[in-house]
């Protein structure tokens, strides 16, 4: 069973501690099916009776003395008994009382206390067990029945302090309870064992707390026993930023204030009653939330009240004075620690609809918010949320599910003159939705908060349907669609800093060289989540405060998928366990999975040449998922294509494509765009444009053949997947036309006429790509040997007449021409000093004339192509962070 212990000292001279308990796992729910079973069929009735009870019996067989276990079993023996007398009456009358649900599903707690005395009783722990019924009475003012589990609305049970209090010195006073008080309590503290969620109303009958109100009664006997602290023993690590069933992302809260875990709980936080608190705020009394499985944990510690609406509004317009005359922005009244975010947690209220309420524009119904809630109060119908349009004189009401209807029906006819006469458009339920609320005192007067919230929600694809913020400023509340809620959870988790931002990333082409290196990086970056759980309080890095996730790895054999991140440094381990099922490649299906994941913030990495993928990057680009490339397929091809990537880019979504330009891991691309957008005016571009041509060239210069220069860059890594792509100039003309595209050009491939190092006799040459089959660089190597000596000799004749053969790329503005060309150029020219795998790119322009602006550096290989994605996922990632918290000191 699970405990909420409180620590109490009686008397004011002697330590003692009672310990509140709750009903064994499941008990509660089990006894509200026998309640209901008896309507129908009483021998099932029994029989779920029968096994609730035999559970509990053998529980108590375990953990007591034989002798004090048989009382036990007669006593629930004798409690069974009169259950079923209870139930019977129900079963002819066929209905349930609230008061017969109410005395059955107490018996859960009654039975967890004689066990938990039990047990001590066997430890030689002094103890007693007390029945809340005897002593705890209560004023229902909300209705009877026992709530809805986990429900936001549990008001209207207030204890009746001085009646209860007379009782509980009256409990203590009875004879034989005084060794209790006269124990030696540095020897063995004794602790007295207390019913949780039962109590009884002021004429005697017996009522509950509602569901989950163990921890009420622990603060209600706090408060009587003038407790020095309460500790609640769940089974999770204290008060969450999230429920961590549906973050994964969550973790511990280190300290509430009273105020805030009181909002928590309203909007649903379920490790606390949302009537907890109130006990102990006036005693100050702290709560401390831990982990019974976990006691080495220090949990939440729940003490200190809020700034109230008053004093903060008072700090606030001081401080905005004060500032004004110092020339430099308020600071917000409420500090917070480095790193520290202004909301405390993310909760929510499922099982929402919406109750419409919607005025005409042109008349107004002034005592319309005082008859909508007179009624709803007539009707029992408690508001979760209300929001209102002074315009058309509109109100939105947040309600439970299961009052949807009542509350329809109750207003239509509070308002049926209003409805015939126009003066009211209509009343209308939307069923299916949840509130999510966030919640903290730092949210007071710092603007950012509601900003961030709600660009969170955006980003996800979750549209909100009403939008509320408390006066206090401690809450912002919307409603949305239930099936979107833990998205949405997730979502503002994430965004408002609660853990670093997350960038969710699907790589395609992961198991190819550029692919695996990139991964590679990332995981060396330190930035890599594999575990969600792992993303909670990390260590900052630097200013960049934002993780990747890799959601989805997509190779030729098929894709993994997963929301909660994958470890790619064991992803092979993974496949082999089957813990992660690989599953077919299918384009759109990996559209569906990104776009419905909770994080709008995704990128695809395509590390693949393939035309398929890049055609479908204006789908991704319509569903606001950004897209890195090195695939220059798109870039590259068909017009249209481009024209459609360009189109799809904007506030949505970003393209990246660096690595496909002429610098390859240079900052070609960039580097232009920042020239044009500041105003000066490019006129051409020159360049050696390919590493691997590179290379080849100055391998071919200083003698190498050129058979055995293309097997030495294969065996460096630095070839295409298909090597004629780069001899035959095919890799440096597409980049050449994204160049030309980015400097304003509208041409095709065609468009750029381009030699090539391979023999026009082996044009229509094709490899062997059967099974077993050399590599196709070996092949074309091979049929590249007859041709070595008339290759060799035109590079060493252009030596010898002090020349360097380059092959060189250019893209003229003026004339929109563009060109790869074998050129001879003066040894000493800059562009011929290109050493080999470099890429060397003149700029000419208006403010870089006559001397161009030279870019020099590697361009082939794996880690190079790699290094320009990971940069161009960085760039990605620094404009994402800029829709972080604005902090305000």
């Amino acid at each position: 069973c699970v405990c909420v212990c409180v620590c109490v000292c009686v008397g004011g001279w002697r330590w003692q501690a009672q310990a509140i308990v709750s009903a064994k796992g499941g008990v509660t729910d089990k006894l509200i099916q026998v309640v209901r079973a008896s309507l129908d069929n009483m021998d099932e009735a029994t029989e779920l009776l029968r096994t609730v009870a035999s559970e509990q019996i053998e529980v108590v067989k375990q953990v007591a003395d034989p002798e004090v276990a048989a009382r036990v079993e007669v006593a629930i023996c004798a409690d069974e008994a009169d259950i079923l007398n209870v139930v019977r009456a129900s079963s002819l009358m066929k209905m349930i009382p609230p008061s017969t649900m109410e005395l059955v599903t107490g018996y859960g707690e009654v039975w967890s206390a004689m066990t938990m005395h039990a047990y001590l009783v066997k430890k030689g722990v002094p103890a007693a067990w007390l029945d809340a019924r005897q002593v705890l009475l209560v004023e229902q003012s909300g209705g009877a029945g026992l709530g809805d589990k986990g429900s936001a609305n549990v008001v209207g049970v207030e204890p009746l302090w001085r009646e209860t209090s007379e009782r509980v010195r009256a409990w203590w006073a009875e004879p034989e309870h005084a060794p209790l008080l006269n124990t030696d309590c540095s020897a063995k503290a004794p602790i007295v064992v207390v019913t949780g969620f039962v109590a009884s109303t002021a004429s005697g009958s017996p009522t509950t707390l509602k569901r989950s109100g163990s921890d009420f009664s622990a603060t209600i006997f706090a408060r009587l026993m003038d407790a020095s602290k309460i500790t609640m023993w769940k089974n999770v690590n204290g008060v969450y930023t999230a429920d961590p069933r549906r973050v994964p992302e969550a973790f511990p809260i280190e300290s509430l204030k009273y105020d805030e875990a009181i909002e928590l709980a309203f909007f649903g936080a379920q490790v606390l009653h949302p009537s907890a608190m109130m006990p102990c705020i006036e005693n100050r009394i702290p709560i401390y939330v831990r982990n019974v499985f976990n006691p080495a944990h220090p949990g939440t510690v729940i003490q200190g009240r809020a700034c109230t609406l008053g004093d903060s509004q008072q700090a606030w317009l001081e401080e905005a004075a004060v500032a004004k005359k110092q020339v430099r922005k308020a600071a917000c009244p409420v500090k917070l620690g480095d790193g520290e975010s202004p909301i405390r947690g993310i909760t929510s209220v499922d099982n929402v609809a919406l109750v419409n309420i919607e005025g005409t524009g042109t008349s107004s119904v002034p005592d319309m918010a005082s008859r909508l809630f007179g009624t709803l109060e007539r009707a029992g119908v408690q508001v979760v949320m209300v929001t209102q349009a002074s315009a058309d004189s509109s109100i939105c009401l947040a309600v439970g599910e299961a009052d949807a209807e009542l509350a329809l029906a109750y207003l239509e006819v509070a308002f049926e003159k209003e409805l015939s006469r126009g003066l009211v458009a209509g009343i209308t339920v939307e069923h299916g939705h949840s509130v999510v609320a966030i919640v903290g005192e730092g949210m007071a007067f710092r603007p950012g908060t509601g900003a961030t919230f709600t660009k969170a929600m955006a980003n996800a694809g979750i549209n909100m349907r009403a939008i509320a913020q408390g006066s206090s400023e401690r809450q912002i509340s919307i409603v949305v669609e239930k099936e979107d809620c833990t998205k949405a959870l997730r979502a503002a988790h994430a965004a408002l800093a609660l853990s670093n931002m997350q960038l969710s990333v699907a790589v395609i082409g992961c198991s190819g060289m550029v692919g695996a290196e990139l991964l590679k990086q990332m995981l060396g970056s330190e930035r890599v989540i594999g575990d969600p759980r792992s993303a909670t309080k990390r260590k900052v890095l630097d200013d960049l405060r934002l993780d990747f996730k890799v959601t989805a790895l997509v190779r030729s054999s098929g894709m993994f998928l997963s929301y909660n991140g994958i470890d790619v440094s064991s992803i092979e381990m993974k496949e082999a366990e089957n813990e992660m099922p690989m599953q077919p490649n299918d384009l759109e299906a990996l559209a569906k999975f990104l776009s419905d994941d909770y994080n709008g913030n995704r990128v695809v990495i395509d590390c693949s040449a393939s035309q398929e993928v890049a055609a479908f990057y204006p789908r991704l680009l319509s569903l606001g998922i950004n897209v890195i490339t090195a695939n220059k397929k798109a870039g590259a091809g068909p017009m249209s294509l481009y024209d459609e990537c360009v189109r799809q880019t904007g506030a949505n979504a970003q393209w990246h494509y660096e690595t496909t330009g002429p610098g390859s891991g240079l900052p070609v691309l960039s580097t232009l765009k920042d020239m044009m957008q500041s105003g000066d005016r490019v006129s051409a571009v020159q360049g050696v444009f390919s590493g691997t041509i590179s290379y080849i060239t100055n391998s071919l210069a200083d003698g190498v053949p050129l058979s055995a220069a293309l097997e030495q860059a294969a065996q460096l890594g630095l070839c295409e997947p298909d090597p004629r792509d780069d001899l035959a100039g095919l890799d440096v003309r597409r980049k050449v036309v994204v160049l030309a595209r980015e400097l304003g050009l509208r041409i095709e491939m065609d468009d750029v006429p381009c030699d090539s190092l391979i023999p026009e006799s082996l044009s229509d040459w094709a490899p062997d790509s059967s099974e077993g089959a050399p590599s196709v660089a070996s092949q074309l190597a091979a049929v590249l040997r007859p041709f070595d000596a008339e290759v060799s000799e035109r590079f060493a004749a252009a030596r010898a007449d002090g020349f360097e053969l380059v092959h060189l790329g250019t893209v003229d503005v003026e004339s929109g021409e563009s060109s790869v060309r074998l050129t001879r150029l003066p040894a000493n020219h800059q562009l011929a000093r290109c050493v080999a795998n470099e890429n060397v790119v003149a700029i000419t322009s208006q403010r870089y004339s006559p001397r161009p602006m030279v870019l020099q550096g590697p361009g082939a290989g794996a880690e190079i192509t790699a290094s320009g994605l990971f940069a161009d996922l960085l760039h990605l990632s620094r404009t994402l962070v800029e829709w972080t918290i604005p902090k305000i000191e």
